[in-house]
């Protein structure tokens, strides 16, 4: 038992910045104290670890542990500021104005996110209106977009059907085509003469001569259809995906704005309701004095108590470096 509550009081030292062995030789009235902060300490870390997470999961959209980074980066800098009182020998007239300005401040901050948490399913309710006229508004542009892009593909389509068509015409008409090949080469061709001696004489010389042949083959242009039919289906799919996208616009316009969460347009959802709602502006103004005089905690504290031992075994110790720089 006496080991925890050593690890308890070293634990209260970490939080709030005290030193434990200057704690330690002190009276208990010193070490109540310091529990005392801790205790307060965590009441405000705790609150502000869950709206820090719940700020960081909802509109972030970090994920979990990245939440919970954003909650310990909440905690971290709370403690921080405490500090700034709790480690300060007297509270000046500046620092409690600064206390206060950042206690109003974070009041607000906490309050707001916390009522939307709270008001969450009348935010949704109202939200749900307010969705359906974004989407009315957005429907006549996206469907003019879409519709727009289908008579550009059935004016391809149209243009391609129609080229398939003059190419089947053509084909019909001819099947065949007839193809002349020339072919050229020298022929030997032998003469025979007499001389003035009635002698017998041959001679061979060469000609040429040139052939034709004409081919008939299957017509050529059949072979553009084969690519034409590929565009084409690639447009009638293109046309058809078009098609089944307008048919369920205005399902995937709800899905898509639904599916962004916007701080400000909660807030503005919300600050309506507190308008409309006397009960929810009273809860409002609950969590603001609830956080606020959470925040002033430590501060009001802090003010109204008088020096402890602790506090005496600081200054002297102060006082004696001071001494003996002096006498340096």
């Amino acid at each position: 038992m006496k080991r925890f509550q050593i690890w308890w009081l070293k634990f209260c030292c970490f939080l709030t910045g005290y030193n434990f062995y200057i704690l330690s030789n002190c009276s208990e009235v010193s070490t109540q104290k310091v529990k005392k902060y801790t205790a307060a300490l965590l009441i405000v870390t705790t609150i502000w670890a869950f709206v820090g997470f719940c700020f960081c999961n909802t509109y972030m959209k970090i994920g979990v542990f990245g939440s919970i980074l954003g909650a310990l980066i909440s905690v971290f800098i709370i403690v921080q500021i405490e500090r700034q009182i709790l480690l300060s020998g007297k509270t000046n007239r500046g620092l409690k104005i600064t206390r206060i300005g950042l206690a109003v401040l974070m009041s607000i901050i906490g309050s707001l996110i916390v009522d939307q948490i709270i008001f969450k399913d009348d935010i949704d309710k109202t939200k749900m209106a307010s969705n359906q006229d974004q989407v009315n508004s957005l429907m006549p542009g996206r469907t003019k977009q879409i519709s727009d892009q289908i008579a550009d593909l059935n004016s391809a389509v149209q243009k391609k059907e129609n080229e398939r068509r003059e190419l089947l015409d053509d084909i019909n008409k001819n099947p065949t085509k007839q193809i002349v090949e020339t072919t050229s080469g020298n022929t030997p061709v032998t003469k025979t003469s007499l001389d003035s001696a009635n002698r017998l004489i041959t001679s061979t010389t060469l000609t040429r001569t040139v052939t034709k042949f004409v081919k008939t083959i299957p017509n050529p242009k059949v072979d553009q259809l084969q690519p034409i039919d590929n565009q084409l289906k690639l447009l009638n799919d293109q046309k058809i995906a078009k098609e089944n996208v307008l048919l369920s616009l205005k399902a995937l316009l709800e899905k898509e704005v639904g599916s962004k969460i916007g701080f400000l347009d909660e807030l503005g959802i919300m600050f309506s309701i507190l308008q409309k709602s006397t009960i929810a502006a009273t809860v409002y103004i609950i969590w603001l004095m609830f956080f606020l005089l959470l925040e002033l905690l430590i501060l009001i504290a802090k003010s109204n108590e008088s020096e402890s031992d602790y506090d005496k075994t600081i200054q002297k110790q102060m006082d004696i470096h001071l001494r003996k720089i002096e006498l340096l």
